[in-house]
């Protein structure tokens, strides 16, 4: 659109519209669902991924204050261990990961969370793609050292009750595999 054209639903003038946003929209063309990209500036884009930060995260917290107060003490982020798990349990030889459902590629057909995104859609697949066999590796180098793992998928932590049941048979079990 030129310089001070107006957007048609809104009269805002579409340009300085679109840099004082971060979004790049031009209404006035239709445009088909499957060949919509990104609306953000990959300035906008790259301020709002940089928020995504990999531990502390809100599952997590979830997580780790259900177990506090199941009674519970445990290390973070282990950093000699495989994979860096969210909670440790050093005496019992037992960890546990938090897993968000789109990063790490939950393959529970019923997960909402972990859809693709419809931009890029070759980049996201490879990424994510390597995230989770990353994971897988960095699961079987713990148990391979005796250490049992219990993956926790964000779509998980809805059934509070479920979960705290789930994270309770895992910490008393003496042969518990997790999942």
């Amino acid at each position: 659109m030129p310089e001070g054209e107006r957007d048609r639903e809104t009269g805002k003038d579409a340009v300085n519209e679109g840099a004082r946003t971060g979004y790049w929209v031009d209404r006035t063309v239709p445009v088909a669902p499957s060949q919509r990209t990104d609306t953000l500036t990959p300035a906008a884009r790259s301020e709002r991924m940089s928020r995504i930060h990999g531990k502390n995260t809100q599952p997590e917290m979830t997580v780790r204050r259900l177990v506090h107060s199941l009674g519970y003490r445990y290390r973070l982020h282990r950093a000699n261990l495989p994979g860096k798990p969210d909670l440790v349990f050093s005496k019992r030889r037992k960890v546990i990961f938090v897993h968000g459902c789109f990063w790490h590629r939950h393959s529970d057909s019923n997960c909402k969370l972990a859809r693709l995104p419809k931009s890029r859609l070759e980049f996201w697949s490879a990424k994510l793609e390597s995230n989770r066999l990353r994971d897988l590796e960095n699961h079987k180098k713990l148990t391979e050292d005796g250490w049992r793992v219990l993956v926790l998928w964000e779509c998980e932590l809805r059934d509070i009750s479920k979960l705290a049941e789930n994270i309770r048979s895992f910490l008393e079990d003496e042969h518990s595999q997790g999942h």
